[in-house]
């Protein structure tokens, strides 16, 4: 009797894959607690298995596909927590003070704490400064809060659907849906 063969241990598309999906698992984390651009990490999983296993990844043209779904996901996280304000009542002092906090919350730590709450701080703050009453500035601040959370959904959506569109264009096909007969 042989001794079962772990050559595949040793193959690159092996540790390839395998550090994929660390990087899948980290960004998509990222993503849900807002401490890193977890769009670009998982975006940069993909791409790294590119240049890594060329032979055995996905092409350049879905890369391309996916970094522009990682442009929208940013853009779209300022933009909608500024529509956000906007549509619950804030003047464009209050819209700019919502960007203007999303924008600080990155480097103030803990974010997924701040990601939450500078928003709302900045409309209203902004709000306050232009003369409005504070129940008027809370409303704005509260658009820029629900901007925020529609934003982060978004961003989820595009991790979600960069890891899906990866595995689907990878493995088009299960192996054991090739021996299937439909009627």
């Amino acid at each position: 009797m042989t001794a079962p063969s772990f050559d595949w241990i040793l193959s690159a598309e092996f540790w390839a894959m395998s550090t994929l999906l660390l990087i899948f698992f980290v960004g998509f984390i990222a993503t849900i607690l807002p401490v890193a651009p977890g769009n670009l990490i998982v975006l940069g999983g993909v791409i790294l298995h590119r240049l890594w296993v060329p032979h055995c990844s996905v092409s350049w043209t879905i890369i391309g596909f996916m970094t522009a779904l990682s442009v929208m996901a940013i853009l779209g996280d300022y933009v909608l927590t500024w529509w956000g304000a906007k549509r619950y009542g804030a003047s464009w002092r209050g819209s700019l003070g919502a960007l203007l906090g999303a924008i600080f919350a990155i480097f103030i730590p803990p974010q997924i704490i701040s990601i939450l709450i500078a928003p709302w701080i900045g409309a209203v703050l902004f709000e306050l400064i232009g003369g409005r009453s504070f129940p008027d500035s809370k409303r704005a601040g509260w658009g820029s809060f629900l901007g925020s959370m529609l934003a982060t959904a978004f961003k989820i959506a595009v991790s979600t659907a960069i890891i899906i569109g990866f595995f689907l264009a990878r493995f088009p096909t299960l192996p054991e849906a090739q021996h299937i007969a439909l009627p």
